[in-house]
Parts: structure tokens; sequence; C-alpha cells
């Protein structure tokens, strides 16, 4: 009687054992996703809507957050000695999906990071249009170099109020300056240079590509040579018409896979080539878990504790 007492005990065992291992094991809510911030420094810092969330290790940061309600809408990653990255939440993820969210950082150059008098910031400005050159309060601050320049400010001096891009065969862009960086931080600041009606000739008649991107931040490459990042879906790269013509093109950007095409079409005198890129995110596999090792393994187990019972058995016999 009580060999068969146990040996119902096992079958019932048994029964339960197969179903619980088909069930891949969750320890998280049904109604959870993840953001993934993916990041190239180190212990930098990640908000959502500017509420911290954590810190970046290992080149990540992982976020739960509920498939359900509303989504937060903006992301920003900062760390001292560089330049803050702000970028856009697509929306919420799917029940147990994840959405990556890509950062990068480049370091402030060498020499503005310390300041002598007072806590230092950053202004960053973004512009489409290498060369042009920057003016806070009609003071010369440099020129844009691959797609940006720094402009370093005490948060305690005396706050700038305008700003202005120029660049010869292009419409002047004048913004307002309305926030202030504090120690360590940096503010962004864009501007978009349009061509002219009459873009003068320097050397040679000038003529424009206007690359077209569906993802802002995208680095722009015209034969191998950076010319500058996408700004609100486009980046304008002048060339002179007499020059060596460009042969290839591409837009890159961390996450996505990168665009390459030729170049066939060469802009006249104050004329301009449009180029489309349309970048695709890289899409990261997720790995399914196979019940079947489990259930072997289950099955194994059964069959060894019905073997002790029935050796037990013989035993009693002799």
């Amino acid at each position: 009687m009580k060999s068969l007492s146990c040996l119902m005990l096992i079958a019932l065992m048994a029964a339960c054992i197969p179903a619980v291992s088909a069930a891949p094991v969750s320890t998280t809510s049904t109604d959870q996703g993840w953001y993934v911030i993916h990041c190239n420094v180190y212990n930098s810092d990640v908000y959502f809507d500017e509420k911290y969330l954590g810190a970046i290790l290992q080149g990540t940061l992982s976020v739960a957050a509920p498939t359900s309600g509303t989504p937060p809408k903006q992301f920003s990653v900062k760390k001292y000695g560089y330049s803050t990255f702000v970028g856009t939440i697509p929306g919420s993820p799917g029940q147990g999906q994840s959405i990556d969210l890509y950062a990068t950082l480049n370091p402030v150059p060498t020499g503005m990071q310390t300041g002598v008098g007072g806590d230092m910031g950053w202004y960053l400005l973004h512009s489409n249009i290498n060369g042009a050159s920057v003016f806070f309060d009609g003071v010369d601050k440099g020129t844009i170099t691959e797609g940006v320049v720094y402009v370093p400010i005490f948060s305690t001096g005396t706050p700038y109020h305008t700003y202005s891009v120029r660049k010869d065969g292009y419409t002047t862009y004048v913004g307002t300056i309305t926030s202030i960086p504090k120690k360590g931080e940096t503010v962004d600041l864009y501007a978009t240079l349009n061509p002219s009606g009459t873009p003068p000739s320097l050397g040679g008649d000038i003529g424009y590509y206007v690359v077209h991107s569906n993802v802002d931040g995208a680095i722009v490459t015209f034969d191998n040579v950076t010319e500058g990042k996408i700004y609100q879906g486009m980046f304008t790269v002048q060339v002179y018409v007499t020059g060596t013509p460009f042969t290839t093109y591409s837009v890159a950007k961390p996450g996505y896979a990168t665009f390459s095409g030729p170049i066939t079409n060469y802009p006249g005198k104050g004329a301009i080539v449009d180029l489309y890129t349309n970048l695709t995110p890289l899409v990261t596999p997720t790995p399914t878990q196979t019940p079947l090792s489990v259930e072997i393994t289950s099955s194994a187990l059964v069959f060894a504790m019905v073997g002790v019972i029935v050796l037990g058995k013989k035993k009693k016999k002799y």
C-alpha cells in the first residue's frame, strides 16, 4: 500500500513537470517592456523627461517601462566634460519587448573644460554648413567644424541673448538664447542655413548637394570625408562646380544600417542636387528558450525515482 502511494505521487509529479518546463520562465510583469539605452561613455547619467534613471554601465542601461499609459517623450545622456546628448523616444515597448535608444557623447575640447573665476558650462551649436561663422551677441565665437562648434560660458557670468550663423552664399540664421548652462552642462543650439539666391564665386562657381535622411544626428560622408550631421532631416554640402567632383556618399548612425550610394549628378552654378537616404534600424535578435533539455532532465528524474522504488521492492522479497 505504501509503495502504491509513492507510485501515485511520482506519477502526479511527472504530469506536472512538463507543463511547468514548457513555459518560459518570467520574472517580470506581463504588461512590461524595456528601454535599452546605449552609450559610448562609461558612467554617464541617463534622464527621461529630465528625470534621473541611472548610469550607463558596460555600455547600456535597461529601464523597465509599462506597455500602457503615456510614454516619456525625450531622453538625455550627460557627463561632465562631454556634450549632452538629447533624443526623442518613439513610443512604448510592447509586452516583453525592448526599444533601443542610442546616444553618442563627444568630449568637449581640451582647454574648454576648466576655467578661472567661475563654474563653466558650454553651448553646443549645431549647423548644417561647415565653415560657417558663429557669433554670440555680435562677438565671433568660431566656425562650424563637422557640424558643431563649442562656446564656453561661466554660469555666473553675463548671459548671452542672441546668436547668429553666417556664411557667404547662405541666408544668415539668427536665434535667441533662452537657457544658461550650469557647471559641466551643455545647452544645444541649432541653426539651419539655406542657400541664398545669388551665391558668390570664391575660386569658382558654387553649387550644393542637399542630403535628406530620416534620422537626425546621422553622419554625412562624401568620398570618406566627414561633412557634418543630419539636422531636421537634411544636410547641405557646398561644392565648387569647377572642382574635383565627388563620387560616393554615405550616411551612418549607431543602431542603423549604413547607407551608401554613388553620386552621378553634379550641381551647376547656384543649383541644388538632392540626395536621399533611408536608414533602417538594426534588429537585435531575441534569444528563444527551448524547454527540451528541461523536459528530458525531468523525465530522467522520474524514471530514476521509479527505478529506485522497484529495486527496493525486489530487495524486500529476498
